[in-house]
């Protein structure tokens, strides 16, 4: 989950990038993001038997064959504040009509647990196999590819958890996808969360704490109506609207502005006065 509203607050910050943008750098992916993602695809599941495994396979087959690096990073022991945020979103992805077996806890969630986990040693069973390194964190996945992004270890993130930059993180891919003819991944940077929105890590942490997060799930409850609700702004002129009707219909507040002439005003905004 994250901090909630992070993802619509850093809207007019967001860039979409090709994936061959990638090219050459080394990438920190936190793994259970990826797995949580797949496994819960109903869709998939009884035509593939384990989708987890094949989504894996082919996103990192695509990024190697790009040029990309990659290192995985896999969870370690939760803070006990988190224990009852991620039991429940284990539980929702991986719960099961069965039994569980002999042991403390409700029977239903140690099968939703001992599922994640199974989950997690084929992925790096499978990553061995690709000879794609990966680490343990002593804690959270994000908070150590943060730590290995903020070192400059790694040149970004991939992940869905807006926590990374709570924790550090200079830039952060997300809505990963390889498929379709152009595919496109959305890239948000720290240095332009503080330039362009006047926010610094410690701003996104007090949002945590107003807003809600895994530490502190409801927050300061009457502050969340300011960030509902909010329109999506082009992550070009960041006007009201998305990129993409903005690149097709031009943006009213533009004047119309067609594609060719945002494309200019983008790049006369990237260059320093």
């Amino acid at each position: 989950m994250g901090v909630k509203y992070l993802w619509n607050i850093l809207e007019p910050v967001k860039k979409e990038v090709p994936i061959t943008d990638l090219k050459g750098q080394t990438i920190a992916v936190d793994l259970s993001v990826w797995i949580c993602e797949n496994s819960g695809v109903k869709a998939v599941q009884g035509r593939v038997v384990k989708p987890h495994l094949r989504a894996l396979f082919f996103r990192v087959s695509n990024l190697l064959q790009m040029g990309v690096k990659l290192v995985f990073v896999v969870d370690g022991e939760p803070p006990e504040m988190k224990w009852e945020t991620i039991s429940s979103r284990v539980n929702a992805r991986f719960s099961s009509k069965g039994r569980g077996r002999r042991g403390g806890g409700n029977p239903k969630q140690r099968t939703s647990r001992s599922h994640f986990k199974r989950f997690i040693k084929e992925c790096l069973e499978l990553l061995d196999f690709l000879g794609v390194p990966y680490v343990q964190s002593k804690g959270e996945a994000e908070a150590m590819c943060a730590l290995l992004n903020e070192k400059g270890i790694v040149d970004a993130c991939i992940t869905e958890d807006g926590d990374v930059f709570l924790y550090g993180g200079r830039t952060v891919y997300r809505n990963f996808h390889v498929a379709g003819k152009n595919p496109v991944i959305e890239c948000y940077r720290m240095s332009d969360v503080t330039e362009k929105l006047g926010m610094s890590r410690e701003t996104l942490v007090a949002l945590a704490l107003l807003l809600g997060c895994d530490y502190v799930p409801k927050g300061v409850q009457a502050s969340e109506r300011h960030f509902t609700d909010k329109p999506a702004h082009c992550s070009r002129c960041h006007h009201v609207g998305s990129a993409q009707i903005h690149k097709s219909k031009g943006c009213p507040q533009c004047s119309g502005t067609r594609p060719a002439q945002l494309e200019r005003i983008q790049q006369n905004a990237s260059v320093p006065a």
